[in-house]
């Protein structure tokens, strides 16, 4: 076992007061390209449809909390609260692009002659749209590069379609678009859901699948293949040496991670990384990861930054 001892958390209760929002407006947490943390917060969250389908209108007002991190001493160094303005659908993912900031919902339906719902909306800091598009139906994940690309995997429906869509946007699993709304690559392999994406701090990309549960890292030339002898890892990070692998434990696992050195095709000597601070144990109830970085949210609402360089 492998102990890393998180230090200096933020109280999210607290950070969420001090702004005057409801941690209930919490839609989503995601580290940018420019390593500045963004919470996306939503003024009215829409029930599921029968309890069970994601409903792809809102009409709701979005904001942000942007936080500014110091990587090397693992604490947070500023917050702002930006008004995002009110928008029609429903948002699941934040990400910066550029100055401007991307809101992506997962779900968006095709209304036959009328087209497809425009899931993809650049807005400015004011919330003024500057660019929106379709990236299709069944959206997992999302992360845009420094040079504005950005990076979009699909879960199942995705692949196969619902929601309208007979011939689905996301049928490859992943797509990589240019801040134009343009497609520059997509993924060749039989995904049935992408369960995972990340990319390293060598401009690699990197992705993780069903049903092969395959770990791939591409550098849009070529592409190598790692078989980690996990399933169902919901995530994964490269370290800045890019000599390790972290994996979210998997089905059942969900919140723990475990670490293996990336040496050979198949991924092998992994050993369980046990987060701890002030010598406790922490139960993560929440994580994500961009690059080498992450962000941890234990079960007492504390939020931890963490580095992993090797």
């Amino acid at each position: 076992m492998k102990a890393v001892e998180l230090s200096k958390p933020m109280d999210i209760k607290a950070l969420f007061r001090d702004f005057g929002q409801s941690l209930n407006s919490w839609v989503n947490i995601k580290i940018g390209y420019d390593e500045k943390i963004y919470i996306l917060l939503s003024e009215h969250i829409p029930e599921r449809i029968n309890g069970m389908f994601v409903n792809t209108e809102a009409n709701s007002v979005y904001s942000a909390i942007i936080l500014e991190v110091d990587w090397y001493e693992s604490k947070i160094t500023g917050q702002t609260f930006v008004n995002l303005g009110q928008h029609k659908m429903n948002f699941h993912m934040i990400q910066p692009v550029g100055e401007n900031i991307l809101l992506l919902g997962a779900r968006c339906r095709y209304h036959g002659e009328n087209g497809p719902e425009k899931n993809a909306v650049i807005v400015d800091l004011q919330g003024n749209i500057v660019r929106e598009f379709c990236f299709g139906d069944g959206i997992e994940d999302c992360i845009v590069t420094r040079n504005g690309d950005i990076i979009t995997s699909y879960f199942d429906e995705g692949v196969f379609g619902n929601y309208g869509w007979d011939n689905p946007i996301g049928y490859c699993g992943l797509i990589v678009w240019n801040s134009d709304g343009e497609v520059k690559w997509k993924a060749d392999r039989d995904i049935c859901d992408c369960y995972a994406v990340n990319v390293d701090d060598y401009n690699n990309l990197w992705y993780y699948y069903y049903t092969e549960f395959e770990l791939v890292k591409t550098d849009f030339l070529k592409e190598k293949v790692y078989k980690p002898q996990i399933e169902g890892a919901s995530g994964f990070l490269i370290t800045a040496d890019a000599g390790k692998v972290i994996f979210d434990g998997g089905y059942q696992a969900h919140g723990n991670f475990v670490m293996a050195p990336l040496k050979e095709d198949e991924l092998k000597d992994f050993e369980k990384l046990q987060l701890f601070c002030e010598g406790k144990n922490l139960l993560i109830k929440l994580y994500t990861f961009m690059k080498s970085k992450a962000v941890f949210i234990d079960s007492d609402n504390r939020m931890f930054v963490k580095w992993f360089i090797s």
